[in-house]
């Protein structure tokens, strides 16, 4: 199996995946996160020059929270990305200008904080570019409104440096953790690489020992009766010959040697019917049905065959499935049958 199709077939180990976003422990954090925000906004209302922008601002917030712990592969999607990305803005350019324009904004520019959190989580998410963008818009806001404010745009900058510098220290976490993740998916593939060769090594075994056991059933018997010092009658040597074509016919045509086949092609024998099955396929047909309809064939054909017969499954790649040759004499029949088991003109 191709890497492509195991990816698809199991859940890769992604930096979303090794942060357990559907564990108790995340909705803990994002329980703590929005009770945080909102003891922060209550305990500072009462220094903001407008009281409602703060409650808005909350609520965008919180519901951007939830948004972005919402399990899903990596990269998170574009449209959720893009609603957090402006969750960060609205609350930003709401709370800014209901901030006090003397003195330290203290808790009350709590959204600084809170937004950085979001985009941390953004840039964990594998997508960082929008959380940089994110991250300048807000920063560039919060420089307007120290503008405004009758103090420098870098006064508003200092207000954000912190939050760029842990913006930074997630954009590296990532870089580890997804190193983690490739290390993590390699080491399954392998794994899963391991277990196949060893099944395949195993049924390949079975197989043998399947075979080895058919071949010693059927020959063991007889031989033992060849070791003993007296003629063999006419009747042990037709025995020994069904066995040796039985063995015959279960190593040349083992897609065809199924119990009716076996049984009417050692009739046939009896009667002096020369029988060869030959598997130039590797395996039978795609679904039992088809098979049935095979044996079917097969054996209405060996029933009232005379002279020579040949059965061959011929190879996955041609038109036809199972031809079945009959001569006798002069005389020349060929029957082909197509991978369902009907009768074709290939």
């Amino acid at each position: 199996m191709s890497r492509q199709g195991r990816e698809g077939g199991s859940r890769s180990v992604d930096v979303s995946r090794l942060l357990a976003l559907e564990s108790e422990g995340a909705s803990l954090i994002l329980g703590v996160f929005i009770v945080t925000n909102v003891v922060f906004t209550l305990a500072t209302i009462d220094t903001l020059r407008v009281a409602w922008p703060a409650y808005v601002a909350v609520v965008i917030v919180s519901m951007a929270g939830v948004l972005l712990i919402r399990p899903h592969p990596d990269p998170f999607p574009l449209r959720d990305s893009l609603a957090v990305v402006a969750a960060v803005v609205i609350s930003t350019a709401l709370i800014s200008w209901c901030l006090p324009t003397d003195g330290p904004t203290g808790r009350a520019s709590w959204h600084l904080g809170s937004n950085t959190w979001l985009l941390w989580f953004l840039v964990l998410r594998g997508r960082a570019g929008l959380a940089w963008a994110a991250m300048g818009a807000m920063t560039a806001i919060t420089m307007a409104w120290t503008a405004s404010t009758g103090r420098s745009a870098l006064a508003g900058l200092s207000m954000v440096d912190t939050q760029i510098g842990l913006l930074i220290v997630a954009s590296l976490l990532v870089i580890n953790m997804r190193r983690t993740a490739r290390r993590i998916n390699e080491l399954a593939e392998r794994s899963v690489d391991a277990a196949a060769a060893a099944a395949a090594a195993e049924a390949s075994r079975q197989v043998r020992l399947q075979r080895a056991a058919e071949v010693a059933s059927a020959s063991v018997p007889l031989l033992g009766r060849v070791a003993q010092d007296r003629p063999l009658t006419d009747a042990e040597r037709a025995e020994m010959r069904e066995a040796e074509g039985r063995l015959r016919d279960g190593v040349r045509g083992r897609g065809l040697a199924t119990p009716s086949v076996l049984d009417a092609v050692a009739a046939a024998r009896s009667r002096g019917v020369d029988v060869s099955l030959l598997d130039d396929r590797g395996a039978g047909l795609a679904s039992g049905e088809a098979m049935a309809r095979v044996d079917r064939r097969v054996v209405s054909a060996l029933t009232d065959a005379t002279g020579t017969v040949t059965v061959r499954l011929l190879p996955a790649d041609r038109s036809a499935a199972v031809t079945i040759v009959a001569i006798d004499g002069d005389h020349f029949t060929r029957v082909a049958l197509d991978a369902e088991g009907n009768e074709t003109a290939a």
